[in-house]
């Protein structure tokens, strides 16, 4: 007779917790909307981590990225560059937590489970991200303070909400807000947040987080790598995405307006547009609060439904009707550019310029409604906010178009630094919706 053979208690406890570690860590990357390829990877690596031999980078190749049997390592970097942001993401995953984490190890090709603290080498655990020095920012709009604290939205938040009408505002009726007063649900306020690209060193601390105009999510620095892989050990993907204080503070304000047009004085919520669902999308009333550079991050159909769009750079609004453009600038202390970068010169502080604020409004699939609220710099886009909340400059829109179920406005101002002492209305017009505009406002692909 022959016995039985007695479990491995401890090889089934193994087993089990990387089953719940891989788990985890794989709905991360689909719910973050990670590329494909990367995930297919992880899957292949949990197939092969039972076995005792690490696979190799042709085996993966071939595998994985249907490269042929006559692969050439040496010339293609592909595997090792996935593997390189594989290991990137599940450091972040990773990012404080002292118990069983997985693990790839550098220099090879296969997944491990790490059960005690005492398995990790010293440099594998990335450093906490130092505070990026002022001024070393891609653009000095970036430069002021990030306002992201859930401290912060409940403080302001709290604030405006005990200074709420007992009656509904007169704004109510204007033909901009009339939709968010009756709707059943309150509004979701997207406000604009902005991509962080890590950069350091090969291995080494992360040396500060910039904005690049190239790269507004983790997929464009897929993309972004994938044609550069010498830049692989010096830009990094955190998953870290800021909001400036100033698009903070307009946002807080937009949530109060809303508040204030409708008679439940419910205000909504401020939702980052990286974060926001579908859901959200397909049935409430979205206020999307941005630079007017940023509208290019939303995808297809939006910006064929207005008839501006961002121009070729940071500055720039285009009709797309007509070619014309329209361009923030100052009178003295131009700007100065740098790899893309724009800084502009101290002087500027106080110099007479000329900058542009942005209005539209049309109807969602299921009867909701998207407004965008729009600025080149932020004086134009606080600037817009007040307009949105003084009834006069509504009612004159409408005058100027009439009852309309879709339009747009573009405004100029004349500012001094971030002083507007000059409004003026360029042009309000009607939109013209394709019957299949469907999804208006989606996140960045």
């Amino acid at each position: 007779m022959i016995e039985p053979v007695a479990e491995d208690q401890f090889q089934a406890s193994t087993e089990q917790i990387m089953a719940e570690q891989s788990a985890r860590f794989r709905e991360v990357l689909a719910i973050d909307g990670r590329g494909t390829k990367l995930i297919q990877l992880f899957d292949y690596l949990v197939a092969r981590s039972s076995e005792s031999r690490a696979p190799k980078e042709v085996e993966i190749a071939m595998s994985v990225f249907d490269k042929n049997s006559d692969f050439d390592t040496s010339q293609d970097s592909t595997v090792r560059a996935y593997i390189y942001r594989l290991r990137q993401r599940l450091e972040a995953f990773n990012a404080g937590d002292s118990g069983p984490r997985l693990y790839i190890p550098k220099g090879e090709y296969r997944l491990l489970l790490l059960t005690t603290d005492d398995d990790a080498e010293p440099n594998d655990i990335p450093p906490p991200l130092p505070i990026p020095a002022p001024g070393r920012g891609v653009r000095i709009a970036l430069g002021a303070a990030f306002a992201a604290s859930a401290v912060l939205w409940l403080v302001l938040w709290g604030w405006f909400a005990d200074r709420a009408e007992t009656t509904a505002s007169p704004l109510a009726q204007s033909q901009l807000w009339k939709p968010v007063a009756v709707h059943p649900h309150s509004p979701v306020i997207a406000v604009s947040d902005f991509y962080m690209v890590a950069e350091g060193a090969g291995n080494g601390p992360i040396d500060r987080l910039v904005m690049h105009p190239a790269i507004q999510s983790s997929l464009d620095l897929d993309a972004y790598l994938g044609q550069r892989p010498q830049l692989y050990p010096a830009l990094h993907d955190r998953d870290i995405y800021r909001i400036p204080s100033s698009i903070a503070m307009v946002a807080v304000t937009t949530l109060s307006l809303a508040g204030q047009v409708r008679q439940d004085h419910a205000m909504g919520s401020i939702v980052p547009v990286s974060k926001i669902s579908q859901e959200v999308i397909d049935t409430r009333n979205v206020i999307y609060i941005a630079p007017f550079s940023q509208l290019g991050k939303l995808r297809s159909p939006i910006l064929p439904a207005l008839g501006y769009a961002p121009g070729a750079d940071f500055d720039e609004i285009r009709d797309t009707a007509t070619g014309q453009t329209f361009r923030a600038k100052m009178d003295s202390a131009p700007a100065s550019r740098t790899n893309g970068a724009i800084a502009y010169n101290r002087a500027a502080d106080n110099a007479m310029g000329y900058d542009y604020g942005y209005i539209a409004s049309f109807p969602g699939r299921a009867g909701n409604r998207m407004i965008v609220i729009a600025g080149i710099e932020d004086a134009a886009l606080a600037q817009t906010v007040r307009i949105v909340s003084d009834r006069r400059q509504l009612d004159a829109i409408t005058q100027h178009i009439g009852p309309a179920a879709a339009f747009e406005a573009l405004f100029q101002f004349r500012t001094v630094g971030n002083l507007v002492f000059e409004t003026r209305l360029i042009n309000s017009r009607t939109l013209r919706l394709a019957p299949d505009h469907g999804n208006a406002l989606l996140k960045e692909s």
